[in-house]
């Protein structure tokens, strides 16, 4: 019988998806660190350990859309690390609100929402490159 794994078409639309988020993310977290256009201006007060923990996030997601594209076996580590860096960023501004640092209520939903899309791009990584058991 033959065994097949996970499509590398799947795999694939994985990749493009974490491409264009980490694109996404370096614009946006570059613009708001460098700042750069009007999005500085919009984006109200910002904590600096969560701009700068996705400014670095967003080289790994870019690494990870090339290996996760390419098949290599190291992209879920990339990933982790991500993961590593956006609980980094949770530490800093739970740490920043509760010595009175300024924020806005929408960084709590979108650093939530960070790591929850950090984490499911981790398990589809090893997903497609890991699977435990063959499908049948």
């Amino acid at each position: 019988m033959k065994e097949q794994f996970a499509s590398p078409r799947g795999s694939q639309v994985t990749a493009g998806i974490m491409g264009i988020f980490g694109l996404i993310t370096l614009v946006a977290s570059s613009s708001l660190l460098f700042k750069i256009g009007d999005l500085a201006a919009k984006a109200g007060t910002t904590v600096p350990v969560v701009l700068w923990m996705n400014f670095f996030a967003s080289f790994l997601y870019l690494i990870a859309a090339y290996g996760l594209w390419a098949q290599r076996e190291w992209t879920p580590m990339v990933l982790a690390i991500a993961v590593v860096l956006m609980l980094v960023a949770a530490i800093g501004f739970y740490v920043h609100v509760q010595t009175g640092g300024a924020y806005e209520q929408r960084t709590i939903g979108a650093l939530t929402f960070r790591i929850f899309v950090t984490a499911l791009l981790y398990v589809a990584a090893q997903y497609y490159l890991h699977p435990m058991s063959p499908r049948k």
